[in-house]
């Protein structure tokens, strides 16, 4: 298991959310735990040569994550915040996460002073090192002190547990199940490490899972116009269809809806794509992002077989946190609608 050992409340000095959850797998497979400590700016590069078998260290999704090995679906959802001035000219943050990115997407203008060791950023702040330091929804409590003003935005991070590509295959499924199974334990875990139970269920997954596919596209957008490439591709659109289709009716659900539900999906892709300004692929198409869309592809129609149908009062703000910053609410709207029009074939 690698682990950051920095992260708290997921991993720190050996205890954590992570770490309990790591125990429980462990204890199932009747197997011993190796701890493997990684820095979070080689975490991919360690997932990459196979240093661990699975990160299990608060590991948030991310589209560059996704496209190599197998990330678990969610166990816990939260989302950035800052602590210290609400507009800072120095803002401290953890190197080579999320949080970084977040930290010069949101202030663009200020100086970002990154940091290998995650811990010390309360120290900077409260030392005037810096104006502001970001955090996340499940850290900040060990981070604000008496006194401290904070902000936070959008719960739309989803933490997993990165299998390494490869042990994908194997472990990625049957950690996917269980975690489903053993969701009254790690509802316990939650509220002992979060606070909060966070109870997760079906609709969850499948609404984690759209938004997994979403978050891509910007990514092949970016693709394509590097390599000028039109955003639409009717042919590459027809073969995805005809593909969910077939696989719809071999786990029992009725192909139309699901259809639907693609043509829909696809619909809001290709907005996004547009939408994007980067010529810059950091992802490429054919060899990273289309096999990743593919398993997340299945992955959905597995978890659409095993919620449909959806009843509309699963879809609750929390539910519907990871679609909120790509896309408007109308097409949200539409989004559940299609998701609720899923059912079992008869």
């Amino acid at each position: 298991m690698g682990t950051s050992g920095d992260y708290a409340p997921f991993s720190k000095q050996g205890q954590g959310f992570d770490v309990d959850v790591a125990e429980l797998w462990a204890a199932e497979l009747g197997r011993p735990i190796e701890w493997v400590p990684f820095r979070w700016p080689e975490l991919a590069t360690a997932a990459a040569d196979g240093k661990f078998d699975v990160a299990m260290s608060g590991v948030t999704w991310r589209p560059d994550r996704d496209v190599h090995g197998w990330l678990s679906l969610a166990v816990g959802q939260g989302g950035p915040c800052w602590i210290g001035a609400a507009e800072p000219k120095t803002v401290g943050v953890n190197r080579g996460g999320i949080l970084e990115g977040f930290a010069r997407a949101r202030f663009p203008q200020a100086q970002i002073v990154a940091v290998d060791a995650n811990e010390s950023l309360p120290e900077l702040l409260a030392g005037k090192q810096v104006d502001a330091i970001v955090t996340d929804s499940f850290e900040i409590s060990h981070f604000r002190r008496p006194g401290d003003t904070s902000l936070c935005v959008a719960e739309s991070f989803r933490k997993v547990y990165w299998v390494a590509p490869s042990r994908a295959g194997d472990l990625g499924p049957a950690l996917d199940d269980f975690l489903r199974t053993r969701e009254p334990e790690l509802r316990a875990l939650r509220e002992k490490w979060f606070g909060t139970a966070q109870p997760r269920d079906a609709t969850d997954e499948v609404v984690d899972l759209v938004a997994r596919r979403l978050e891509l596209m910007d990514a092949v957008g970016a693709w394509k116009r590097a390599h000028q490439k039109p955003i639409e591709d009717l042919a590459q659109e027809a073969r995805v269809l005809d593909a969910v289709a077939k696989r719809a009716a071999e786990l029992g659900l009725e192909p139309g809806g699901v259809r639907s539900l693609f043509e829909l999906e696809i619909a809001l892709a290709k907005r996004i794509q547009a939408a994007g300004q980067s010529d810059q692929a950091s992802l490429d198409l054919d060899t990273e992002l289309r096999p990743a869309l593919a398993r997340l592809s299945d992955r959905q129609l597995d978890a659409l077989a095993r919620a449909a149908p959806l009843a509309p009062a699963s879809f609750d703000a929390s539910a519907l946190a990871p679609l909120a910053w790509l896309l408007s609410a109308d097409e949200i709207a539409r989004l559940e609608r299609a998701l609720e029009a899923v059912a079992r074939a008869h």
